[in-house]
């Protein structure tokens, strides 16, 4: 199974920028959303006032003519109030949603200028869950956590406010409540930033091994292992209940208990008023009213600010994660950075100088590896299983850096090349084809639209993909799925090959690096592009780099080099290596024989 990178959780200061950044455009419905939550607030203090005066002076006979008036102020107060809180409700919603978008934009951008290394440790399915369950969480405290958590401090503060003007005394005995309040919020908040954190790590755990699972299922279905994975998602599932269970845990007991308190002290107001306690401070039966309806709108916001506490935790666990990676260095320079980089005839395509890389820090693959391709060369690696041929490509084509030495292609390092750049540059078909739902077109310009149908046509007759293509009722414009499942034409394995292909050579690259490009490929088709290659590709300047599955392949280039164990141990024309007796003539004698030579143990 996959793990996680591991994340420290950032300083509250770090994070809240972050959030006030992403926010910052929309400054004026920011402030139609305070507006309407203090509106609000100091709205729903009228009522108590109201009746204050009411049973004061509106009940005696020189104060009934009062009644109408505020009768009329208390249903205005009230319907001003619910307009406000509509009103902000519906400015942070929307606010939240724009935020959303921008984000999940941003995040996804970012996952695809991040390097290759971090998406080799990280899981796919925790970056999904990244981008859609951890930021919908920020939405959350945008649209309810923030403005509730504001109106209530304010409604909060404003009804200490009038507590204070109406009777010191009165406040006095309530803010006794105060200090247990605060140290039971406070172990609150710790265990439930805990437990949230451990909930959406867990999200993103089960996120990834469904999305794993998922995209294995003809392999879990044909080796009978549907049970072995089905259990294994369960204890996944098992780890995220246990941590949404502590999270709920903990809010069940903190709101009954803050309720408890301000029933208790709401039952003591009302028992002392009753015994005229406080008849010596000059506490009126109408400010003692005013007084338990504002008691209730001073414990109301506590107590509904402990229960939103639990989404802003969630929120801020969520926020850690996603910000967590916007925060990692992108390895990939912003599009249009700087001009794409020139190959004058004659010049080196690409050279490795003394290259050593790994993908872990204990085990490096390829230990000082030197190589020189020219303009209109053609060059093939041959090695056994595991040599290091692939790896030395994806170094090439700046999907890894080096742990040391250099490379260069056309003269500019692979991973400082920008969008533009790249495509005129480099042509790389990986080991495993992807394809994208949409048309066979789109899939070979990758929908760039400098690129023309002509274009398009000359690739797929190069690569050989024209001969199914034209079979096709739409040609170049049929659906296609995208791995082989979904409504779209299904192509075969060959056929995706051919269309790779395409897609690396339709922008006429310096640089063509093909990393066993026709290993599924049928003999003929294969026999096809090594014609194309060789006598319309290679021609016009273009440096072709092949890991060659069939050797067959290196006889006819102009050069071969043999890797073995990450370090070239031949290297030179096929005749001269054929004529030397070495490692390259023994292969190609057991391929004769009908040995598969890429499996064979060194001699």
């Amino acid at each position: 199974m996959s793990t996680h990178p591991a994340v420290a959780p950032p300083a509250p200061a770090l994070l809240a920028r972050e959030l006030g950044a992403l926010i910052r455009p929309w400054r004026a419905r920011i402030a139609g959303v305070l507006i309407c939550v203090l509106g609000a607030a100091a709205l729903n203090l009228v009522p108590a006032l109201v009746l204050r005066h009411i049973i004061d002076t509106g009940l005696t006979p020189a104060g009934n003519a009062g009644l109408g008036p505020a009768a009329c102020l208390y249903l205005g107060a009230l319907v001003g109030a619910a307009l406000l809180t509509s009103g902000y409700g519906y400015l942070a919603a929307t606010l939240a949603q724009l935020s959303l978008a921008e984000l999940r934009g941003q995040l996804f951008e970012h996952l695809l200028r991040l390097p290759t290394a971090y998406h080799d440790r990280t899981p796919i399915g925790d970056s999904i869950s990244r981008t859609t369950a951890d930021v919908e969480t920020i939405g959350n405290l945008f649209s309810s956590s923030v403005p509730t958590l504001i109106g209530q401090t304010a409604g909060l503060s404003a009804a200490v406010a009038t507590m204070l003007a109406l009777s010191p005394v009165l406040t006095g005995a309530v803010i006794i409540t105060i200090p247990p309040i605060v140290l039971l919020t406070r172990q609150f908040r710790r265990k439930v930033r805990d437990a949230e954190r451990a909930t959406r790590k867990a999200v993103g755990l089960a996120n990834s091994q469904l999305a794993e699972d998922l995209s294995a299922v003809d392999v879990i279905r044909g080796f009978g292992r549907e049970a072995l994975f089905a259990n294994r998602f369960r204890l996944v599932l098992l780890q995220w209940l246990q941590a949404a269970n502590r999270s709920v845990l903990y809010s069940a007991f903190y709101a009954p208990m803050l309720a408890t308190l301000a029933a208790v002290a709401t039952a003591s107001l009302l028992w002392l008023g009753t015994r005229n306690a406080f008849d010596a401070f000059g506490v009126s039966v109408g400010t003692l009213t005013a007084f338990v309806v504002l008691f209730a709108q001073f414990f109301t916001p506590l107590v509904n600010l402990g229960e939103e506490w639990q989404n802003v935790q969630g929120a801020l666990a969520g926020a850690e994660r996603v910000f967590a990676v916007l925060r990692l260095p992108p390895d990939q320079p912003p599009p249009g950075s700087g001009p794409p980089p020139t190959l004058p005839e004659g010049d080196m395509a690409l050279a490795v100088n003394d290259v050593t890389f790994g993908y872990s820090a204990c085990q490096s693959v390829l230990h000082h590896v030197t190589l020189t391709v020219r303009a209109g060369e053609h060059v093939a690696v041959i090695g056994r299983t595991g040599a290091g041929k692939s790896s030395l490509l994806s170094l090439l084509a700046g999907l890894y850096r080096p742990w040391s030495g250099h490379i260069t292609l056309a003269g500019s390092d692979p991973c400082s090349l920008d969008d533009t750049g790249r495509r005129a540059v480099l042509g790389y078909v990986p080991q495993n084809v992807t394809l994208f739902p949409g048309t066979i077109a789109e899939n070979i310009t990758l929908e760039d639209p400098s690129i023309t149908l002509h274009d398009i046509l000359l690739a797929a007759q190069l690569a050989g993909a024209d001969s199914f293509i034209n079979t096709l009722p739409q040609g170049s414009a049929t659906i296609i799925s995208d791995t082989g499942h979904g409504n779209g034409v299904q192509l075969s394995a060959g056929q995706r090959q051919l269309l790779a292909l395409a897609r690396a050579m339709v922008a006429r690259p310096n640089v063509l690096l093909l990393d066993e490009a026709t290993a599924v490929v049928d003999g003929a088709s294969d026999s096809a592009f090594r014609e194309a290659l060789r006598t319309r590709v290679i021609p016009t300047g273009t440096a072709v780099l092949t890991v060659a599955h069939r050797l067959v392949t290196a006889r006819e280039a102009d050069r071969v080099i043999v890797i073995d164990a990450g370090r070239i141990i031949e290297q030179g024309t096929p005749s001269e290596l054929l004529a030397a007796g070495g490692r390259f003539a023994d292969l190609v004698t057991l391929e004769e024989a009908g040995w598969d030579w890429r499996e064979q143990p060194d001699r």
